[in-house]
């Protein structure tokens, strides 16, 4: 967390034409005149808005507005030594790769319900609006920011890749869209070498990526979040 004083504590609201349990909502720490920018961060597999909140909330400039709802589709955790929680996904997977795409556009529907709702709770921009996703996160920021370029400001992707087996090798409407790609270079969930080719079509599809490796696994470090921020301060800057 950043550990801002100031920094007002999130509002919370229920989704209750979606299977999410909760969402929740930061309005600017420092409004700019105008509706604010917008960033709806998607957590990893077993985990849930608020510990994606915990680990990201240092990447947000002060003037946006931001979002962390739960995952679709609710499950215990269970780890040796610790207490059961309640973790979420936001995608069933088999090892079934026809089944795989069905979730992930089913997903990509109550997303955007999810987006639309957030915009109107925070009065955000809608044309300012950035996704975010980290692991099974990105893997549904990259499918939902492929189908429809047109509705995101750009997105940022960590420690996932770009399906291109059914997203397509050439995608339409990328011309010039900012995307951040950030990836552990130890990260044992997924090779480097996988989430490079993704950042290939993108690039061959016309988005203006930046290509991110750290010496780290598959986790969000400091220096992830602080090139996050740094991202969307330049893509964004404050009044």
């Amino acid at each position: 967390m950043s550990g801002d004083p100031h920094a007002a504590a999130p509002r919370t609201i229920e989704l209750p034409f979606a299977t999410t349990a909760r969402c929740l909502l930061d309005p600017p720490r420092a409004p700019a005149p105008g509706r604010p920018p917008l960033l709806v961060s998607l957590h990893g597999q077993g985990q849930s808005g608020e510990r994606q909140r915990h680990w990201l909330e240092g990447a947000l400039p002060s003037h946006f507005a931001a979002a962390f709802p739960d995952g679709f589709h609710a499950h215990e955790v269970r780890r040796p030594d610790r207490p059961i929680r309640l973790g979420y996904g936001w995608y069933l997977y088999t090892g079934d790769e026809e089944a795989f795409r069905r979730s992930l556009i089913e997903s990509e529907t109550t997303l955007w319900r999810v987006i639309d709702a957030t915009v109107a709770a925070l009065d955000a921009d809608p044309a300012r609006v950035w996704l975010h996703g980290f692991s099974q996160g990105a893997y549904l920021a990259h499918c939902v920011a492929c189908r429809s370029p047109a509705r995101l400001a750009g997105w940022i992707a960590q420690a996932g890749r770009l399906k291109w087996e059914f997203l397509g090798e050439r995608i339409a409407g990328l011309s010039g869209k900012p995307v951040l790609v950030q990836h552990g270079r130890q990260d044992a969930s997924l090779e480097v070498t996988r989430a490079e080719r993704g950042v290939q079509v993108l690039r061959d599809s016309g988005a203006d990526v930046e290509w991110r490796l750290y010496d780290a696994g598959h986790v969000i470090t400091p220096e992830m979040v602080a090139d996050v921020r740094d991202f969307l301060q330049r893509h964004e800057p404050g009044a």
